[in-house]
């Protein structure tokens, strides 16, 4: 499925939302790095497992490590937005040592709040990131 995914995801970048995009964005794909105790229990990362086959068919470099979580944090799921956010921030930390690309495309699996993806958008922006653009395969509505 994550190969259909990526082809989606492309598709969208390409399509009706080619638009919505930089002038000129030559990204890096980073995916949305999860708690280590659910890659434990699922034994994969999603939002990897759609980035890594979209940057190869995009022609866009993917790296999966540059973004990681700092900390353990409990699931978002069940809580509210207000929790989430604060559950979220200073969770996520640049690779030490890392250039930070300026053009960013930030691959999630699930956008249910933002919180998520705007704390990985604001350490990106922290660490040297000019533009950043988050792509989700599904939308949750809380």
């Amino acid at each position: 499925m994550a190969h259909i995914f990526a082809r989606m995801l492309l598709e969208a970048t390409r399509g009706e939302w080619a638009d919505r995009f930089p002038a000129g964005f030559r990204p890096t794909i980073v995916p949305v790095p999860i708690r280590p105790a659910k890659y434990l229990q699922r034994g994969y990362n999603l939002p990897a497992l759609v980035a890594l086959p979209l940057g190869r068919l995009a022609g866009w470099p993917c790296d999966p490590l540059l973004l990681r979580r700092r900390e353990e944090l409990r699931p978002q799921a069940g809580s509210s937005l207000d929790d989430r956010e604060e559950n979220i921030r200073g969770a996520f930390a640049a690779r030490p040592g890392a250039r930070v690309p300026p053009d960013i495309l930030l691959v999630d699996d699930v956008y249910t709040s933002g919180a998520t993806v705007g704390e990985c958008a604001r350490t990106l922006k922290n660490a040297g990131a000019e533009h950043i653009v988050v792509l989700t395969v599904a939308r949750a509505i809380l």
